[in-house]
């Protein structure tokens, strides 16, 4: 009985000091997103002539044509640099984690220096590159007559400096999955005949598909709020983020930019959480060997 008690009191005194420990964590996330959000919705439900409760700011959101471009203008430019991203780095995060070549480790660091430049700063890149009097467009007029790949202020341009902050992020969190493969499943796959492209397809994507599923919502949700760099290359292509930035500092609505705000916030969170999803429903870590051996077959 004294034994029970003490165990009790144990256990109540542990689940006391988790409590504690995580009580930092919740209240910072309580002030630094849960009340902006709930005074962001406040004001967005706000008429700015009378202060009374109205939904004509989300109307507006949904008639406008200019905020319905830049939503569609928001989605395509992350969908397309999270699918680039993913293509360009998957072989990039294998080659690192699993190469003995001594440049790997240059290029590890090399692909987290994006890490640290504000988005201003790429955008500024993509300008020196491919602006008009750019170093790749000055190239083509030496060698050709003409300038080419002015894509500085372009959708291109814009995909380009997107890409540019995509691709370390994308990388840091494909190399902790690919660390954890295990080599067997590559040997098996191997001793079964398979080519490297085989490997690739039946082996390696099947495994490493919940990390590309984590690594695409990183790279949606960094890109969907992307400012820096959509404020420096873009001329007439507008995203949402541009658009709430307008809506407070030129024109002064307030209660639009929150309007905006909160669906920006709204649709991150459907991205994410329908990524979630599917990379909660049935994906096997591996296909089995047997099942590999079929296809081989085949």
């Amino acid at each position: 009985m004294i034994l029970s008690t003490n165990f009790c009191s144990l256990g109540g005194s542990r689940a006391t000091r988790q409590v504690l420990l995580a009580a930092p964590v919740v209240l910072l996330f309580a002030l630094g997103l849960l009340v902006p959000l709930v005074v962001l919705l406040r004001q967005s439900l706000l008429d700015g002539s009378s202060g009374r409760l109205t939904l004509q700011n989300y109307a507006a959101v949904v008639t406008s044509l200019a905020y319905r471009r830049a939503l569609l203008n928001s989605v395509l430019i992350a969908v397309a640099s999270t699918l680039l991203a993913l293509i360009l780095c998957f072989p990039v995060a294998i080659y690192i984690e699993r190469s003995n070549s001594p440049y790997r480790n240059a290029l590890a660091i090399a692909l987290t220096v994006p890490l640290s430049l504000p988005g201003i700063v790429i955008g500024f890149f993509v300008i020196l590159f491919f602006g008009t009097t750019g170093v790749v467009p000055q190239l083509f007029l030496l060698l050709t007559g003409e300038r080419q790949l002015s894509l500085a202020y372009t959708f291109g341009g814009m995909l380009l400096g997107y890409l540019y902050f995509q691709i370390p992020r994308v990388v840091l969190v494909l190399r902790g999955a690919v660390s954890a493969l295990s080599q067997d499943v590559i040997d098996v796959s191997r001793t079964l005949g398979a080519t490297p492209l085989q490997v690739y397809l039946n082996v390696l994507l099947p495994t490493l598909l919940p990390a590309l599923l984590s690594a695409a919502s990183v790279s949606l949700a960094t890109a969907l709020g992307a400012f820096g760099t959509a404020a420096t290359l873009s001329r007439g292509f507008r995203v949402l983020p541009l658009e709430i930035a307008s809506s407070f500092t030129e024109s002064f609505q307030p209660e639009r930019a929150a309007s905006l705000s909160i669906a920006l916030t709204l649709l991150t969170t459907a991205i994410l959480l329908g990524l979630g999803q599917v990379a909660e429903r049935g994906l096997q870590p591996h296909r089995p060997p047997d099942m590999l051996q079929r296809e081989l077959v085949k």
